[in-house]
């Protein structure tokens, strides 16, 4: 599972196998989806770039090729 730490509050935003994202910051536990919604927890807010950083639509990988100009 890919595991993000945020640089600022140290919250780690951790990708769930059904693409949700549980964020744990000090002790406060809450799970989100990737556009910022709160799905379930204590927590209740999560860094929004965060959460699409880690959850949100990745390009597909034969969209990363260099190109030599």
């Amino acid at each position: 599972m890919p595991v993000l730490r945020h640089p600022l509050s140290g919250a780690t935003y951790t990708l769930r196998g059904d693409g949700l994202v549980d964020v744990d910051n000090n002790g406060l536990k809450g799970t989100f989806r990737f556009d910022g919604r709160y799905h379930s927890g204590d927590l209740k807010v999560a860094d929004p770039h965060m959460l699409l950083w880690l959850a949100g639509p990745q390009l597909p990988p034969e969209s990363n090729v260099r190109r030599n100009r």
